[in-house]
């Protein structure tokens, strides 16, 4: 968020939603076509929730039921259309960029003409064409998470989740994955949900951010409104000679 050189963290968005009294429990209303970032104070927060948008824990009634990846009463039609990508690297490092691909599309049930398609498409879109006959073991970290998101959008999915996608990368692999995403939402619009702490990078590319904080959304809106939110607070602290 473009503020000053205060570093933010999730605890201080929170803490200035509560100083602000612009926090409530509300649902978490996912729409198609956007890039959403969910930021929580906990890991296993984050975890919890994207299982719950994975269909991998279920919710309690009437979670997440006015959204278009509506979750209760829709597992079949949800899962098909999703694509995970998560914190540990399901790849086998053995294999090449290639080998990998082919195997995860036969675990999709594609054809052999489609699978060789799919394979060649998504390996062009994720910019691995130069080393995609290479063994995963020799990928930069950045080159495996690409790799990752080539596995997730073998099927086409419209909606692909992530967990903390740049997590360990530096500053140039950030980019990479933030501009990869970017451009499946843009050209291929597909949904993209993924769990970040970092508000740098929720601001960066999302178009809505949910907070969570004690296992509820508190706050949903777009990283503009947040950083305004964060201009009053600060004001505000002045003001009253808190800060």
């Amino acid at each position: 968020m473009p503020r000053s050189t205060k570093t933010v963290t999730v605890e201080d968005l929170i803490q200035y939603l509560e100083r602000l009294q612009a926090r409530a429990p509300i649902p978490l209303d996912v729409k198609g076509g956007e890039i959403l970032g969910v930021l929580c104070t906990c890991g296993q927060g984050r975890r919890t929730l994207i299982n719950i948008l994975m269909t991998m824990l279920f919710p309690v009634s009437g979670f997440a039921e006015r959204s278009p990846l509506a979750i209760l009463g829709n597992l079949g039609d949800v899962r098909r259309s999703m694509g995970i990508v998560l914190r540990e690297p399901v790849l086998d490092p053995a294999l090449t960029g290639r080998e990998n691909l082919d195997f995860h599309a036969r675990l999709h049930g594609l054809s052999d003409r489609v699978r060789d398609r799919r394979v060649t498409e998504v390996i062009e879109l994720s910019g691995l064409s130069g080393s995609a006959d290479m063994a995963v073991e020799a990928y930069s970290p950045a080159m495996v998470q690409r790799l990752e998101i080539a596995r997730a959008f073998l099927a086409h999915p419209g909606v692909l989740f992530l967990a903390e996608p740049t997590k360990g990368l530096d500053d140039s692999g950030r980019r990479e994955i933030w501009d990869l995403l970017r451009w499946m939402n843009s050209e291929r619009r597909v949904t993209i949900v993924f769990t970040t702490h970092d508000l740098d990078e929720a601001a960066a590319i999302c178009n809505r951010v949910a907070v969570v904080d004690g296992g509820e959304v508190v706050a949903l809106d777009t990283p503009e409104t947040f950083s305004s939110l964060l201009a009053i607070s600060d004001r505000m602290l002045k003001f009253d000679g808190t800060s």
